[in-house]
């Protein structure tokens, strides 16, 4: 359910940019692309058990992946041979696990997050330069690059909530929760690396799961990076399997 809730989110995504667009297959797969200039963000996913070799060649093919950098991405560690070459003929050569993670929320997560530093707030649309350079800090990349994050139908949309961290009224992290149903997925988690260390990260995924516990959320799922994944674990997440991604 939270790999399928994860796909969701990413076509809601998908649906807020100006040009994106998605389609999914019978069998699990999906060919999405959002515009951003991130091969994640772009490409033929599966979300099934096992991949369907076929229809993953099938959407690999779909023209409108030209315009943009792209990746292949399915569940688990042993992906068959086909899904390797297919992803190598169009020129998806490394190779990299992504875990998935996912944590039953409950009370606890509704808690409040206390009147100490950091202050973190819910942003809409208007303060999109601000999220858009904190995350781009974070994530150690030209804020160009963001755009697509910080757009007023992402930022103000009914079922995504981006976030800013504040201490002594400067920004020093950024967190993003899309709402699925009864889960919540985690995203765009930065922290700018002179304030790494200081706990804003944990307060920031705080308040996604605290809002999405209070909006009916009883399960949240993200990717990690290997940076990520101990603060993951110390709030109460799980890996549930290893996702591999074909990138160029």
């Amino acid at each position: 359910m939270a790999a399928e809730a994860w796909m969701a989110a990413l076509a809601m995504f998908a649906d807020a940019q100006p040009a994106g667009f998605h389609r999914m297959g019978a069998h699990g797969t999906s060919v999405l692309v959002t515009g951003a200039p991130m091969s994640l963000l772009n490409g033929v996913f599966s979300v099934a058990r096992e991949a369907d070799a076929d229809e993953v060649a099938c959407f690999a093919a779909a023209p409108g992946l030209a315009a943009v950098t792209w990746s292949v991405q399915v569940r688990g560690e042993h992906v068959g041979h086909r899904i390797a070459d297919t992803a190598a003929r169009h020129g998806l050569d490394r190779r990299m696990t992504l875990p998935f993670m996912i944590k039953k929320l409950t009370e606890e997560d509704a808690g409040a997050t206390g009147t100490s530093e950091p202050r973190v707030r819910r942003v809409a649309g208007a303060e999109g330069d601000t999220y858009r350079e904190t995350m781009a800090a974070g994530y150690e990349g030209p804020a160009e690059i963001f755009t697509a994050f910080t757009l007023p139908a992402v930022m103000d949309h009914v079922s995504m909530s981006a976030y800013l961290a504040e201490a002594a009224g400067v920004p020093v992290a950024t967190s993003f929760g899309v709402l699925v149903n009864d889960l919540v997925g985690v995203f765009n988690l930065a922290v700018p690396p002179p304030h790494r260390r200081r706990g804003y990260g944990r307060a920031a995924t705080a308040a996604v799961l605290r809002d999405a516990y209070e909006a009916g959320a009883r399960t949240a799922f993200l990717h990690a990076s290997p940076m990520g994944v101990p603060l993951y674990l110390d709030m109460g997440f799980r890996t549930a399997e290893n996702w591999t991604i074909f990138t160029s």
